[in-house]
């Protein structure tokens, strides 16, 4: 099983996914941070959307996938390499973030709309991101362009999106059942604290908790994607080969 293979090499990985993915994280709290502080209301805005953390988040994203790439082909990987490949993906995966960013805003315009077509937003968004969820490591990983790597993405899922789809939802809902759990014990150590502690608090849940849970569905995305590129590699070659 897949999600059995990610939670083991998220394990394995642990501290060299926490080196890539915090550094972004805390900066992206920082930001995030600062905004709630703000006095100017029109920032509101970013903090709704999560803009800075859909915009630099794909900095540790493509990092951590390329990582676990060249770990999984038994090569060396060290931290530079990993952040330099990250800040060249970054523009590609940046993009994927301002999409969701818009259809977030799309999710507002059908909640008001006169007829309250929010109970369209979900069913597409679900079949939208099963048919393109290998997107990510796509765009890492391989060099094509926007429509070939929607393409490509959409080929390797094929088949897959059903059983994809329950395993995404119950890790979904064990990250959730973590992150509930940290943030219910920091809250009530929080009670204790000075009022800084806030402050704190915001950094650690937005810039620590939730990037380095998020980083386990990354990982369990790249182990799919490497299953399914290797059996597409083999169905070629059997196929080539009855050609033949």
């Amino acid at each position: 099983m897949v999600l059995t293979k990610a939670l083991e090499a998220y394990g394995k990985y642990f501290r060299m996914i926490v080196a890539i993915v915090l550094p972004v994280g805390i900066v992206i709290g920082m930001i995030l941070c600062g905004i709630s502080n703000s006095e100017y209301h029109k920032l509101d805005y970013l903090l709704i959307f999560n803009v800075p953390g859909w915009l630099l988040s794909p900095l540790w994203i493509g990092a951590l996938i390329y990582s676990l790439s060249m770990l999984e082909s038994g090569q060396e990987i060290t931290y530079k390499n990993a952040i330099k490949h990250g800040l060249k993906t970054w523009w590609k995966l940046a993009i994927i973030g301002i999409i969701v960013i818009g259809f977030q805003s799309l999710h507002m315009v059908f909640e008001f709309y006169k007829y309250n077509l929010s109970w369209l937003y979900y069913p597409i968004i679900v079949v939208i991101i099963m048919r393109y969820i290998f997107i990510l490591p796509v765009l890492t990983l391989e060099s094509r362009g926007a429509i070939e790597s929607l393409r490509r993405s959409a080929e390797l899922s094929q088949g897959k999106r059903l059983s994809m789809f329950f395993e995404f939802i119950a890790l979904w809902v064990l990250l959730n059942v973590v992150k509930f759990l940290l943030t219910m014990l920091l809250g009530w150590a929080g009670n204790f604290q000075a009022i800084w502690f806030t402050q704190v608090y915001f950094i650690v849940i937005t810039g620590m908790i939730e990037p380095v849970i998020t980083s386990l569905i990354v990982v369990w995305i790249y182990y799919y994607y490497l299953e399914q590129s290797r059996s597409t590699i083999e169905q070629e070659n059997i196929e080539q080969f009855e050609y033949d």
